[in-house]
């Protein structure tokens, strides 16, 4: 079944209702058909909430916050409208604390989103073209794959997944002192072939510039990427985990891997009682 429709940031939680009813007649993982619903325009929040396998989500257009929360399988797609003049990668198509809780399916994001992007995220792939702070907070598994700059404090409590960050000016990543040792740069078949794989699905599924040009120089291109493995994952064949806080290289030389430590901010202590509800809750951050 395919459909076109339009959609608007009132519309919340799109795709949750549907996917509720396909697990009640098929279970999780039993739906054999597939589902393409194909929308134009600007999502609400949650866009597709709880996707299920068979059921694909595609929006020409914009997200807002909580994009595949707790998502299980399918695929969700959002790119700009083809007529756009701006570079994707320089700009947000989906908002803060995307696949939070996610254990399964890919999201395809053909441009920016905001921060905490794959928090408490479980089992699911993705790939964006850029993302704000907190990357990968807490992810336990899955893999996320991101095509242009990100904030800091990159894998916060992450205890198990992948993270691959594109770094063609070899600007370093902005972490933990103490995730140093869980940096490397890409350099076992099996983790070129994972990241290929995905890049790959990426400009399938969205015709993105950058997957574009990344992989037209491939070669090259998968020696700027920074792998973040944690402790978890050292023995797979995806990550060549070395001594010390050193990165294989291509060709098995060594590069120290390039962390700017960064601390947790905290507001200074105020002796005065907040003057307003804004204040109490902390102001407008999410």
């Amino acid at each position: 079944v395919e459909k076109q429709l339009d959609i608007c940031n009132m519309d919340r939680s799109v795709g949750g209702r549907i996917s509720g009813a396909i697990a009640r007649q098929h279970g999780n993982y039993g739906f054999a058909g597939k589902l393409n619903l194909n929308f134009t325009g600007s999502a609400g929040q949650s866009f597709g909430v709880w996707n299920i396998q068979g059921v694909n989500l595609r929006v020409v257009g914009e997200c807002n916050d909580y994009v595949g929360k707790g998502m299980a399988g399918g695929t969700l797609t959002v790119l700009p409208p083809s007529a756009s003049t701006f570079k994707s990668e320089d700009n947000v198509i989906a908002g803060n604390t995307c696949l939070y809780g996610a254990t399964g399916g890919e999201v395809f994001l053909s441009g920016r989103a905001g921060e905490r992007f794959g928090v408490r995220n479980a089992g699911c792939q993705a790939v964006i073209e850029g993302a704000g702070d907190h990357l990968g907070e807490y992810m336990t598994n899955g893999t996320i794959v991101a095509l242009s700059k990100i904030g800091r404090n990159v894998g916060a409590g992450m205890s198990g997944g992948l993270i691959y960050v594109y770094d063609p000016d070899d600007e370093g990543l902005k972490m933990n002192k103490m995730n140093e040792k869980n940096v490397f740069r890409v350099t076992t078949e099996a983790g070129k072939q994972q990241l290929k794989g995905l890049v790959e699905k990426h400009q399938k599924h969205t015709g993105s510039s950058v997957a574009t040009a990344i992989m037209q120089d491939w070669d090259s291109a998968v020696t700027k990427f920074w792998q973040v493995a944690p402790l978890s994952t050292h023995s797979t064949d995806f990550v060549a985990a070395s001594s010390g806080a050193e990165a294989p290289a291509a060709g098995g030389a060594t590069v120290a891997a390039k962390v700017t430590a960064v601390a947790a901010e905290k507001p200074p202590r105020s002796s005065s009682p907040p003057s307003n509800r804004s204040q109490m809750l902390g102001g407008s951050n999410p």
